[in-house]
């Protein structure tokens, strides 16, 4: 099981990007995507990015886990989540928060699942491989969600009944 002695505060500061700017390679050479974004992300708080198509809101979200995907740079301003500089931390300190401590939820999240495999299982996978609970108390917690959302017919818990809710 994943635990911290950091006592976690409603309200604190949790993510704070200051002056980000990222680049992409096209044409032998890099351009500029996301020009110097600010913003504060507390404890508790929900964000949604909103914007055009290729406005950068998904190069915003994998850069605030310290993620740039291929053919893209993070090549100004900072990135502390929860205290720890993303930018300046190894590969292998970002790993290991990924999944556990923060993740990047698609535009489409309902599009990410794969039809071949059971729902349930799809949405307990990372919580049961970073070891942050086992499966049988992720899988109690994910019927208690989906009674609470009310999209998926918990007792059968398969991809096609999220959409015949």
């Amino acid at each position: 099981m994943v635990s911290t002695d950091k006592k976690r505060v409603k309200g604190e500061t949790l993510l704070d990007i200051k002056g980000l700017k990222i680049d992409g390679y096209s044409d032998d050479v890099w351009n500029p995507i996301v020009k110097g974004i600010d913003l504060t992300l507390k404890r508790g708080e929900v964000l949604g990015l909103i914007g055009e198509s290729g406005a950068g809101k998904s190069t915003l979200g994998l850069a605030a886990m310290g993620f740039a995907r291929p053919g893209c740079r993070i090549s100004g301003g900072s990135i502390i989540f929860d205290g720890m500089d993303l930018i300046a931390a190894s590969e292998e300190q970002r790993r290991a928060l990924w999944g556990s401590r923060i993740a990047y939820v698609a535009q489409s999240a309902a599009a990410s699942f794969n039809p071949a495999h059971h729902i349930i299982d799809q949405t307990v996978e990372t919580a049961v491989a970073h070891n942050i609970m086992t499966r049988e108390k992720a899988e109690a917690d994910a019927r208690d969600l989906y009674k609470r959302l009310q999209s998926v017919s918990y007792t059968h818990l398969t991809l096609p009944t999220i959409y015949s809710v």
